[in-house]
């Protein structure tokens, strides 16, 4: 339970309103900010039309404003301008939805006056015209305005896009359009893109905005033959491209031509990335055609090539140790065989030419068994600066392999102290201390010395590094380490 002393809404309703009252007028004596928000809320009690008066003129005199805000003023300004937002939306939209929506509108136009006077840098600004322009299509749902008249305006924001505000105003508002605003809204962006063709050479700005804006259309619409004449076709050769296709075409019962478009985008050979043994590129389970790949296994699957899209899957996890294709085909698999399947796959993983991967599939699986062998097998591999994937495996494998966990964070330990890279010391300093506790439940350390003589050798060598030992006294509270 709170104390009586937090600012809760609780203990202010126990003030009472009087004295509540007696408060905030003292705050806004002294703050712009309060006081102005005050003023908000008594004049919604007179009523939308009364608020949304009030809100225009600050719109008003937000647009005939010249003067720069830099970053010290910003937040006031952003708290400001998401004031006369929310006010919008939560006082007026709820009684007169119709003025809530013309407000709305004007509030969105102002975005690139006032992105221009402001010190933008940390997207606050931009991202409050966002979050006006999602208001207007539950807006505009509420006032059921003209549909031609709405996608005129819709049509007017999109072509003055210079701040990427109204990036998703088709999406929002075509609720609202309804089927004769959407075709008004279809017809006039066409026109745009006939027009700049014939003016334009090369890729022009707004057909490329009135293209992409009737792609969006076709999508809601789940056109999906105009969503692809949308495409031109010299770029429906690239994976990514036809994966898009292909998914599309999958949603609405077409697979043989899913398949097709899929195989007329065929990635080329894995980039040289995955053949020069980039632990970064396996790590990540995948390269950029793994959109592609997913959906053409669906498409072979979808047009009952069962047996090529199993093939795929065993092909995708022996390339790059994906352990969701694995999965997946283990799962399709009778019972008993993917039993062996996993096996052998284990196996497979375990002489991996990327050591952090292998770990990784162990990790993910997870099989702790696994990680641990593949530690104690191949120790010479193990890179102390990938303290991301060392750090989780070491905890996940130290029940039952202490010695496999002490090697992974003795490779993190020296890679800090080797490096110098004292922002590190303190981890360093924990995972010493973790191989302290650990070696009274090692019996035999074999090839790897004891913890007593890699602490030593630790000591002569890195003596020096008194941020590290300060560390370790501050951690040990008597500990031997």
């Amino acid at each position: 339970m709170a104390s009586k002393k937090t600012v809760t809404l609780d203990n202010l309703a126990a003030l009472g309103p009087e004295r509540l009252a007696t408060i905030l007028v003292d705050l806004a004596q002294s703050n712009v900010e309060v006081k102005r928000r005050l003023r908000l809320e008594l004049t919604a009690e007179a009523g939308g039309d009364v608020i949304a008066a009030e809100i225009g003129k600050r719109l008003v005199t937000l647009r005939s404003a010249r003067s720069f805000i830099d970053w010290q003023k910003r937040r006031d300004f952003v708290k400001d301008l998401d004031l006369q937002r929310t006010m919008i939306v939560n006082r007026v939209a709820q009684t007169r939805a119709d003025l809530a929506l013309d407000l709305m509108w004007r509030f969105v136009d102002l975005a690139e006056p006032v992105i221009n006077r402001v010190d933008d840098s940390n997207g606050a600004v931009g991202d409050v015209f966002r979050a006006a322009c999602e208001d207007l299509g539950t807006i505009a749902g509420m006032a059921t305005p003209d549909p031609v008249g709405l996608a005129d305006r819709v049509f007017t924001a999109l072509l003055a896009n210079a701040h990427g505000v109204f990036d998703n105003v088709v999406s929002v508002m075509l609720p609202a359009l309804g089927d004769v605003g959407a075709a008004h809204l279809k017809s006039r962006l066409a026109q745009v893109r006939r027009d700049r063709s014939r003016k334009a050479v090369g890729r022009d700005w707004q057909a490329e905005v009135a293209r992409r804006a009737l792609m969006t259309i076709a999508d809601r619409q789940a056109d999906v033959n105009a969503y692809i004449a949308l495409i031109p076709a010299a770029e429906r050769g690239r994976p990514h491209v036809g994966a898009e296709i292909g998914r599309r075409l999958l949603a609405a019962g077409q697979a043989t031509e899913a398949l097709a478009a899929l195989e007329a985008a065929w990635p080329k050979q894995p980039t040289s990335r995955a053949s020069q043994d980039n632990d970064d590129f396996y790590l990540a389970e995948h390269d950029g055609d793994s959109g592609w790949e997913e959906i053409h296994i669906e498409a072979l699957e979808a047009t009952g090539q069962i047996a090529q899209a199993q093939s795929r899957r065993w092909a995708a996890f022996e390339e790059r140790l994906s352990s969701a294709h694995l999965r997946a085909y283990l799962k399709r698999l009778p019972d008993f065989d993917d039993i062996e399947a996993e096996e052998r796959a284990k196996k497979h993983a375990s002489g991996f030419k990327s050591f952090a991967a292998a770990l990784d599939f162990f990790r993910a699986w997870p099989d702790q068994a696994g990680a641990a062998a593949l530690v104690l097998a191949r120790a010479s591999e193990v890179d102390g600066n990938m303290y991301y994937l060392l750090d989780p495996v070491a905890q996940l494998v130290e029940g039952k392999h202490p010695l496999a966990a002490t090697l992974l964070r003795r490779a993190m330990i020296e890679d800090t102290l080797d490096g110098a890279k004292s922002s590190r010391y303190k981890h360093a300093a924990r995972h010493l201390l973790d191989c302290a506790s650990l070696a009274s439940g090692i019996q035999d350390f074999g090839g790897p010395e004891t913890h007593d003589a890699f602490a030593d050798r630790l000591r002569a060598k890195h003596g020096q590094k008194i941020g590290f030992w300060t560390q370790i006294s501050e951690r040990a509270e008597g500990r031997h380490y």
